[in-house]
């Protein structure tokens, strides 16, 4: 049974449940109803036969009462008999009106009144009160109740039943419409999306269904460039290192020493290639140690200047190299808690990325503040360059791993990358209790900072 077959059972048999004990309690309420008139036509019958008994005794007419009664006999169809008992003094007299019909459900009723001049005189009236009679107008009423509540039962569940296919026709469609996407994810059509205006349940579902598709087609793209960057970081060493070797087997065979020189500079070319090898590796390592929640920073008490200086006169050959300048900034800051060997990654890793996306001309700083935050200290460190910035849609993803603007396409000096470096800096800085924030607009360069609290 599909789901819309169900919800339409489902949906009708409630309602008729609903139905059948609403009416239920009319019904009851309308037998109540009923009980209460029967007995007040019983009190009526009972209060006329009373008035006219007195009436009678007191006009001393027996005969006068037989034709009272008969009159109410007329008046009142439930009256059926009527038997009379005349006391005066000692004397009696009785008299008869009618007899009970032999199939009827009558009940006898008992009525006696006294003369008011003459304590001696009384007449007693016994009367019986046909109860099916009585009965006949409450059952009448219900049968029209029952036929005005199988009447509207019907048309309520037809319209009920109209609105649940509605209903249903309209959950299966949205069902039926995830299904048909997530089957085209399933193929591998990633990053489809459905429109959906509702705001209920099932907007919501689609909301987090679009999310999902969006987030793996990220991440197929995420795989896709880390099997292209893998490829490209460990293919260009290699293929470098293949291709120098025979050369300096060549140039040492040769013996002179212009070949020997040439043959220690493909040497230092290996060595580069190699330290690019070792850096992707150690990155590799390190997102592993994350993603283990392994990666620990020993904080201590560390001097900021020192190792800023180092980083920028570290990069100084490679930035003169491309007619960028690197500039340090940072003098006479306190001294702050940190992992001495993280931090300079963090720098390191920061000026790496400026390098690549500040053309010829550039610039690229170091500059640190201190700053209050709330009871604590904390120095404010910032890698700033005059490059091509970053677009405000990049800026949120950067900070994944094995991902990268859409700027690096072309213009990017030195190796492309892996997209690992920023995600393994905010491992860092979080390890170290700071934040990370990027300011950077398109053309006007990028500012990153990170803080690090002051030491006591």
């Amino acid at each position: 049974m599909t789901i819309r077959v169900r919800l339409i059972v489902q949906t009708v048999f409630l309602q008729v449940i609903s139905l059948l004990l609403l009416a239920y309690g009319v019904f009851a309420v309308q037998r109540s109803l009923g009980e209460r008139d029967v007995a007040r036509a019983e009190t009526q019958i009972r209060l006329a036969v009373a008035r006219t008994a007195s009436d009678a005794l007191i006009q001393r007419d027996q005969v006068q009462l037989l034709s009272y009664l008969n009159f109410l006999k007329v008046q009142y169809p439930a009256l059926t008999y009527a038997r009379t008992v005349w006391r005066i003094g000692s004397r009696t007299a009785r008299q008869s009106l009618g007899a009970a019909p032999a199939d009827a459900n009558v009940v006898e009723r008992r009525v006696m009144v006294s003369d008011p001049a003459a304590g001696d005189r009384t007449v007693e009236v016994f009367f019986g009160v046909n109860q099916d009679i009585l009965h006949q107008t409450a059952r009448e009423s219900e049968r029209r109740m029952i036929k005005v509540l199988a009447l509207v039962g019907a048309l309520t569940a037809l319209v009920g039943l109209a609105l649940a296919i509605l209903l249903s026709r309209s959950l299966s469609r949205s069902l039926s419409a995830l299904s048909r996407m997530a089957e085209q994810i399933s193929e591998g059509r990633l990053g489809v999306h459905l429109e959906w205006k509702s705001e209920d349940e099932i907007g919501a579902l689609v909301r987090v269904f679009n999310n999902m598709s969006a987030r793996l087609a990220d991440l197929d793209t995420a795989k896709k460039n880390f099997v292209s960057s893998v490829t490209h970081e460990l293919r260009s060493p290699l293929g470098a290192i293949e291709s120098f070797l025979p050369l300096i087997r060549e140039k040492v065979l040769s013996g002179d020493r212009a070949s020997l020189t040439l043959a220690l500079e493909y040497m230092d070319r290996i060595q580069a290639n190699v330290q690019r090898l070792n850096r992707f590796i150690t990155d590799l390592l390190d997102v592993a140690k994350i993603e283990q929640g392994k990666m620990e920073c020993v904080l201590r008490r560390m001097e900021l200047a020192p190792i800023c200086a180092e980083v920028a006169q570290f990069f100084e050959a490679k930035a003169r190299a491309q007619g960028v300048s690197v500039e340090n900034r940072v003098q006479d800051v306190p001294p702050v808690m940190g992992d001495g060997d993280r931090v300079r990654q963090v720098l390191v890793n920061l000026i790496a990325n400026a390098l690549k996306f500040t053309p010829q001309g550039g610039r690229i700083w170091i500059a640190a503040e201190q700053v209050r935050d709330g009871g604590d200290r904390r120095l404010e460190v910032t890698v700033g360059d005059t490059g091509r910035g970053i677009d405000p849609a990049d800026q949120r993803r950067l900070f994944q791993p094995f991902t990268q603007g859409r700027n690096v396409a072309e213009g990017v000096a030195g190796p492309k990358g892996t997209g690992l470096g920023l995600y393994i800096v905010k491992s860092i800085i979080d390890q170290h209790g700071g934040r990370l924030e990027i300011r950077s607009a398109r053309d006007e360069g990028t500012r990153i900072t990170f803080s690090l609290k002051v030491a006591a």
